[in-house]
């Protein structure tokens, strides 16, 4: 399992309301606009590169991010639907790469 965690910057605020559970998942939250490595705009393949380059998972709001994990060179994900953000109405996921 991977030891950190990248917050997409569309759900940095679910992010924070669930950081203490996250840390219990997790040993590091990193967060996209606030990372060095994960400037504010950041396009999917490079965020996508980067969670296989550093052996992290993804949570986004965007449901269709796995697809940027394939043009990354990945062979294998599993997405999860993990919650939902009331204020964005839209649901939370995390793409983790298993193959």
């Amino acid at each position: 399992m991977p030891e950190q965690v990248v917050i997409d910057k569309d759900v940095l605020g679910w992010g924070d309301e669930h950081e203490k559970e996250l840390l219990e998942k997790y040993s590091g939250i990193l967060q996209v606009g606030k990372h060095p490595d994960l400037p504010q705009r950041s396009f999917d393949q490079a965020i996508a590169a980067y969670c296989r380059d550093h052996v992290c998972d993804l949570i986004t709001g965007d449901a269709r991010s796995y697809t940027h994990f394939f043009e990354a060179g990945v062979k294998k994900v599993s997405v999860e639907r993990v919650g939902r953000m009331e204020k964005g109405d839209k649901f939370v996921y995390v793409v983790r790469i298993v193959g």
